[in-house]
């Protein structure tokens, strides 16, 4: 994942944003702890949500207490990492997803960042391993996925077709090995939440792909005088199934701070890839 799926500070409690910071913080020792030091750079607040959302619908007990930030022992904030399966479920995971998005930007980044990438490749490669090694059925399944993207984009497939693999990729990762309320519902809440990903960052790249010559299904659309008007219509469709969705689950913690993201955290990150600007006053963690 890339960045978008991030709650929106200005509408949250003190005590969630600790919680969530606080989660934010597990998952970072948890690689820190399964991958080495250099994994933790890799991490996004995407994967701080899926482990939130995995935690969130089950009904045995999250234990969180508080200790100290490694690399700043003097704050202290909340760790749920010990002994938590969904934080160290959610780091293979992170990593896996770090490494096919390396191997993608080999294949259709600009000279700089397939430069970058080739030179990352090989640690990359390692972390993998070890995930893989740490959770083989969801690495499989991911790989699959990226070679469905793959072809996919290879073809010049519509949005539909192409944001599909995407969004199978998250709901894969939300709803593997894991027993809520309404399994299908948690599903389909993670494949809209993919969706709405990929179309938040096709939108955020198009002008750059259009340079590029870089695949982007929303490319033929993007001299359209509509353009903006489209893809915010489509991000809040989008983002309005996946929260139908959340409904027919059963939440036993995290509700605001789920709600948050989905809501205001969202309609911030598409107004801010939409029209490139946000208000000085606003601020998304």
């Amino acid at each position: 994942m890339l960045g978008y799926v991030r709650a929106y500070r200005p509408e949250m409690k003190f005590k969630d944003y600790d919680l969530y910071k606080g989660v934010y913080c597990s998952l970072c020792k948890a690689i820190g702890r399964r991958y080495g030091l250099l994994a933790r750079l890799t991490l996004s607040y995407d994967f701080t949500f899926l482990a939130i959302l995995r935690m969130a619908v089950r009904e045995d007990k999250v234990h969180m207490c508080r200790s100290r930030c490694s690399f700043n022992p003097m704050k202290k904030c909340y760790d749920c990492s010990g002994g938590n399966s969904d934080i160290d479920y959610t780091a293979d995971v992170s990593m896996i997803t770090f490494y096919y998005k390396i191997k993608d930007n080999i294949a259709d980044g600009g000279f700089f960042k397939k430069l970058l990438c080739k030179m990352l490749m090989p640690y990359a490669n390692h972390i993998f391993k070890k995930a893989k090694k740490n959770n083989p059925v969801i690495a499989e399944k991911l790989g699959d996925l990226m070679k469905k993207q793959a072809l996919a984009e290879k073809n010049g497939a519509g949005l539909d077709e192409a944001a599909d693999a995407s969004a199978t990729m998250l709901a894969v990762m939300v709803s593997s090995d894991i027993e809520c309320s309404d399994n299908e519902a948690l599903k389909r809440l993670g494949y809209y939440l993919g969706r709405w990903v990929y179309i938040a960052d096709a939108a955020d790249d198009c002008e750059d792909d259009l340079k590029s010559g870089s695949f982007n299904p929303l490319k033929k659309r993007y001299t359209s005088p509509d353009f903006k008007t489209y893809c915010e219509e489509m991000l809040s469709l989008t983002v309005g199934e996946a929260i139908n969705n959340l409904k027919k689950l059963k939440i036993y913690r995290f509700c605001d701070i789920i709600n948050n993201v989905l809501i205001y955290g969202t309609d911030y990150t598409a107004k801010k890839v939409i029209y490139k600007e946000v208000g000085s006053c606003e601020k998304s963690v």
